[in-house]
């Protein structure tokens, strides 16, 4: 890599894709990151419980890097701070108070204690230095208490990095997007912004949390059963102003789910919650004792994720005693993530089932305003701050390309980021470095950090779709003559009760091929003959089922 001096920035991820969020600025050889984010996995990745960033580019730069920025609490921003922490090099990392209780509380659950100076807690307007780089917090509006850009500042000149944003005269817990710093900033310069793409394709503003209160207090009100509401587990100012309509109405709330009730204790905390509420919130297990009409229950679950308590409340099943009854009012006050359609259909099918009355984006658009920038806001903030360049991030590829066509549209110049390749914005003409770097990402599997499309992962595909053939042969021990008939079992691949006659042709043409190879009937090549079993068995399936199993071989001896 080029040690030239330079300003430039590097997308480890967030950038071609939706979450994952993390972005690295050098100036002259030195290195900040920006938020340390997760996606999670689709049924491509059987079994892996997140996706982050590869990280070997700050393992090979460990030394240089003067400082790690988050941005706010969100899992694609800031949940993956334990899986990488050892790659900061022991970097101080900041983070306002609501994202340092989060941060901490993952190292803490992976076993990790900081070094004194490690961890800091970053303060709105505060200008932080760290090498050649001055980092100010910029209040914005989001979903979440606590959330910012940032602007970062070189002897080369400023870069905004947005971080997730709207415009909400109400926003929750008051924070608005200051606007007036933004536009402070704007006047002294801005030589580029890297901005979220998340809502280019709305074409009208996003919508104040007060429409979404004033909605629900109405749909609460009219419900004459238990009320089960649903949101995504991080927007704390929703599941506290939902607790405030139940109170209103008298109703207690239960929060089912770890995530939301994390988020809950760090804003009580940090003295967000509101005082009223004391002695409205109640455990599932005395929530299940009151009349329906006095309880509302905050379940997660509203992408349909396996586990979640939504997911299976519209199965049918009892979450701690809790279940929805015929006639129950279910609001998912949330919106369809690209890629969970199936998963979430599932669950309002299910739901519907229950004979619940469902309520969500589909039927009811006042339920959920998003929490990132349209389009017009998207302008509106380029207007405060009159960047030279634009740089889309924070999307996928089309998300990332209309973001452009529309910056260039509004006068300003757009720049491609591309995941594995230097975007230099300083001293010269941008331009993209062609030396490429480690990027892409990795599996967190249980307690393995495995590379992108790691061979388990590969051979757990293939077994979710072509399945398993276990084969088990007796042979003497003395010389390998096999004793008996090769004994076949599957999992994933047939009915063993009703289609046994296809296990028995199996059986048979693989017992042929082996004699075929073995005339005098004596194994003296194991291997060879695992291979001359396994060859016929899938053969066998695939002309049969239409299906290449997975085949262990097995040789007993005796």
């Amino acid at each position: 890599m080029s040690k030239r001096k330079h300003f430039a920035a590097l997308a480890l991820g967030g950038v071609g894709r939706i979450g994952m969020n993390m972005m690295v600025y050098e100036c002259d050889g030195k290195y900040i990151v920006v938020d340390a984010g997760v996606s999670f996995g689709d049924e491509t990745t059987p079994g892996v419980d997140v996706i982050i960033p590869d990280t070997r580019f700050l393992r090979e730069h460990a030394k240089d890097i003067v400082g790690v920025f988050i941005t706010h609490a969100h899992e694609d921003h800031i949940g993956g701070i334990g899986y990488m922490w050892d790659d900061f090099g022991g970097a101080p990392v900041f983070a306002t108070r609501f994202s340092r209780l989060s941060m901490e509380n993952k190292l803490r659950e992976l076993g990790i204690k900081p070094a004194k100076g490690e961890v800091n807690t970053a303060k709105p307007g505060e200008t932080i230095e760290v090498g050649p780089f001055k980092v100010e917090y910029v209040g914005v509006a989001h979903s979440i208490p606590e959330a910012f850009g940032l602007a970062i500042t070189t002897h080369y000149g400023t870069v905004v990095h947005t971080g997730d944003y709207k415009f909400d005269e109400h926003a929750p817990f008051g924070q608005q997007t200051d606007e007036k710093r933004w536009k402070a900033i704007g006047k002294q310069g801005v030589l580029a912004v890297l901005g979220d793409s998340t809502g280019i394709f709305a074409m009208k503003p996003s919508g104040s949390e007060k429409a979404v209160f004033e909605h629900l207090d109405k749909l609460i009100g009219e419900s004459k059963q238990r009320v089960f509401f649903a949101a995504f587990a991080s927007h704390v100012g929703r599941a506290l102003n939902v607790a405030e309509i139940a109170m209103k109405h008298g109703r207690k709330v239960c929060f089912l789910g770890r995530t939301v009730n994390k988020m809950l204790g760090y804003a009580k905390e940090l003295g967000y919650t509101p005082a009223a509420l004391k002695g409205y919130i109640v455990e599932a297990e005395e929530a299940s004792k009151l009349p329906p009409h006095k309880v509302l229950v905050f379940a997660s679950g509203t992408q349909g994720e396996p586990a979640a308590s939504l997911t299976r409340l519209s199965q049918g099943q009892e979450v701690r005693g809790l279940r929805i009854d015929e006639g129950d009012t279910v609001i998912l006050s949330s919106r369809m993530i690209p890629g969970n359609e199936r998963a979430i259909l599932n669950t309002i099918n299910g739901l519907y089932v229950r004979g619940a009355e469902v309520v969500t984006e589909l039927t009811d658009r006042e339920t959920h305003v998003s929490g990132h920038a349209s389009r017009p806001e998207i302008q509106h903030m380029y207007s405060l701050l009159k960047p030279t360049y634009v740089v889309p991030v924070h999307g996928e590829p089309g998300h990332l390309t209309q973001h452009a066509r529309c910056a260039e549209e509004w006068g300003y110049k757009p720049l491609q980021l591309t995941p594995g390749h230097k975007l230099v914005l300083a001293p010269e003409t941008p331009f993209t470095q062609p030396h490429a770097y480690a990027h892409g990402y990795n599996y967190i599997d249980g307690l393995n950090i495995l590379d992108n499309d790691a061979l388990p992962v590969k051979e757990r595909r293939k077994l979710s779709y072509d399945g398993v053939v276990s084969a088990a042969l007796a042979i003497r021990a003395t010389n390998g003559e096999w004793l008996g008939e090769l004994s076949l079992s599957t999992k994933g691949l047939l009915d063993e009760r009703l289609q046994k006659d296809i296990l028995d042709r199996a059986a048979k043409h693989a017992m042929k091929a082996l004699d075929a190879v073995f005339p005098d009937a004596l194994i003296d090549e194991p291997q060879r003959a695992r291979e001359v079993i396994g060859q016929s068995l899938r053969k066998s399936f695939k002309q049969e089922r239409g299906k290449s199993p997975t085949v262990l071989v097995q040789f007993i001896e005796v």
